[in-house]
């Protein structure tokens, strides 16, 4: 399947407790700031976790991840978290994660990567943790 983007950029303004003794994002917050860039993924499809929980009996876990950090993020950053999905086959789904600031290159502003990841993230039921198809609906765009 064809890559695709998410239709809106996720913004994080990093703040005092993301950061660690030396002022910059500590590395695990990011996990926390890209799950609730999904969330709100979710939410812009008038879905949340529980919805698809109760309502379609599924469970979408993090089977495998990998992270990448380029620069330092720190205090005050707006992180703008993008979404692709780079590929999604029948029951599971590879989304790509970049959290960018904006940084001032001359007269231009420009998006600068300072932190990536790559999740593999299943579809499974509810009762029988089992592997189950990916609705088409939950990739529909708005």
């Amino acid at each position: 399947m064809t890559t695709s983007h998410s239709a809106f950029p996720y913004v994080h303004r990093v703040c005092y407790s993301d950061t660690d003794a030396a002022g910059f994002v500590y590395h695990g917050r990011y996990l926390e700031i890209f799950e609730r860039s999904r969330a709100e993924w979710l939410a812009q499809r008038d879905l949340s976790p529980s919805k698809l929980i109760n309502d379609f009996g599924i469970l979408l876990p993090v089977r495998e991840l990998s992270m990448h950090f380029y620069k330092p993020g720190r205090l005050d950053d707006l992180l703008y978290i993008d979404q692709v999905i780079e590929h999604r086959g029948r029951t599971q789904v590879v989304v790509k994660q970049n959290a960018q600031r904006k940084i001032q290159n001359g007269d231009e502003q420009e998006m600068q990567v300072i932190a990536s990841a790559t999740l593999h993230i299943v579809c499974v039921d509810t009762t029988t943790l089992k592997p189950k198809a990916l609705p088409d609906w939950l990739f529909l765009a708005n």
